[in-house]
């Protein structure tokens, strides 16, 4: 084996080394050495936030039902402005839970994007670029995980529940967060298909072909192969499913969060993050999509998030947690102001809103504004401006993070982040 790895060259030696992961285990992760990049540095202060909670509403949440609302018969629909904890904060009176807490939590009410369609705008929102042909950009779990290093020696850094996989864009695979699929099975759905005892002997087969490549080589990129290699194994052996195990939380506080499934995957966000997983994503069970009205819908969706994200709220508060962790809520896109005869709202991607609370942001305020009529935002913030604020609380100073072979060095391009929110 010696022999034959110093008779090729290195791009092969990587190939080779992808192939036999992928054979040995059954996976197709592969470190950072075998495609060349640098390790991350640390942030040179301590960051105001530690960890980032993203609540995702699927389908184009309706920001005049939630966190813009208009004391308007015509643009206000069936919703109406309630006050907060804040005198400098209203929210929709669909979100009563959450205007108890509004000293604890802001509004971006002048947020946009440039397009009107769901799978366009939903990955603007999670990447801070339009989709290009030929290329997929990582999301900000992916690129925390590389300014900031790993969050935990075993746990993953990013964790995305409900939402797909949406792998690591252009980066290497080791920073692809973890898909969940289910809150309540946990990753009883990605443990091996194999039982214990052939794993163990793929995986002393694997080790074998690998030690005299490190003996030969005892870079610290090897090592660092290694070490991802053994954390995946521990993973996969199914010592490490404790924290995805909601089930051993207390039946009320399950019940608080919600007995649905967007509920669960927040209360479940809550235990990751507590163990040291630093940004997990939930996205909600129910479309927001009312094009087509039904206003019971509304009520039902309105209900879920204002209990889920309160409970959230006051979990984390109560455990000391809120003020270094980020709670973030938003959407791809919102609705018009104006409801059509059916009840509904359509696309509206002009002016939409997001909701912060936590670690790094200050509590009771809302930044920018949509006119009377809801249409027009001032000033204007993009998903990437949003992702600006996020990296900056989380101590990623500066947008640019690292320069790849031809590829962006920009989180979401060049933002900025929206200095009036963060405490």
């Amino acid at each position: 084996m010696k022999e034959f790895l110093q008779s090729i060259d290195e791009s092969t030696r990587r190939a080779f080394l992808l192939h036999v992961a992928k054979a040995t285990l059954g996976v197709s992760l592969a470190p950072r050495f075998l495609l060349g990049a640098e390790e991350p540095k640390a942030p040179s202060a301590k960051a105001p936030c530690d960890r980032v909670i993203f609540l995702y509403m699927r389908g184009g949440m309706s920001q005049i039902d939630t966190f813009d609302p208009k004391d308007s018969q015509e643009f206000g629909g069936p919703s109406r402005p309630i006050a907060t904890q804040s005198p400098d904060l209203q929210l929709s009176d669909k979100l009563p839970k959450l205007a108890e807490q509004g000293k604890d939590l802001s509004v971006i009410r002048s947020m946009t994007t440039k397009t009107g369609a769901h799978s366009q705008a939903r990955y603007v929102m999670h990447t801070g670029y339009r989709q290009r042909t030929g290329m997929t950009h990582p999301q900000l779990g992916s690129w925390a995980q590389m300014f900031l290093g790993k969050s935990d020696p075993i746990l993953p850094s990013s964790v995305i529940i409900a939402g797909g996989n949406p792998g690591p864009g252009f980066l290497p695979p080791d920073y692809s967060p973890l898909p969940i699929g289910n809150a309540a099975r946990g990753i009883k759905d990605l443990l091996p298909k194999i039982d214990k005892a052939k794993l163990e002997k793929r995986v002393r087969l694997a080790r074998g072909f690998s030690s005299s490549f490190a003996h030969y080589f005892p870079h610290d990129e090897v090592k660092a192969y290694s070490d991802f290699y053994d954390q995946t194994v521990k993973f996969m052996s199914g010592d490490m499913s404790e924290p995805f195990d909601i089930m051993r939380e207390p039946g009320n506080l399950r019940a608080r969060y919600g007995n649905h499934p967007f509920g669960q995957g927040a209360l479940l966000a809550r235990r990751l993050v507590e163990r040291g997983v630093r940004y997990v994503e939930v996205t909600s069970s129910r479309s927001w999509d009312s094009m087509h009205g039904g206003s019971r819908n509304l009520a039902n969706l309105a209900n879920e998030l204002d209990g889920t994200v309160s409970s959230l709220m006051t979990d984390l508060r109560d455990r000391g947690m809120l003020d270094s962790t980020m709670i973030v809520v938003t959407s791809e896109f919102g609705r018009t102001p104006k409801v059509k005869g059916n009840g509904g709202r359509d696309h509206h991607p002009n002016g939409f809103s997001a909701m912060l609370a936590g670690g790094g942001i200050k509590g009771g305020i809302a930044v920018g504004e949509t006119d009377d009529s809801g249409r027009d935002p001032f000033p204007e913030f993009e998903p990437k401006d949003l992702h600006a604020t996020i990296a900056e609380a989380l101590g990623m100073t500066g947008t640019k993070i690292r320069r790849l072979p031809g590829r962006p060095s920009f989180l979401g391009g060049k933002p900025k982040p929206i200095k009036e929110i963060l405490a």
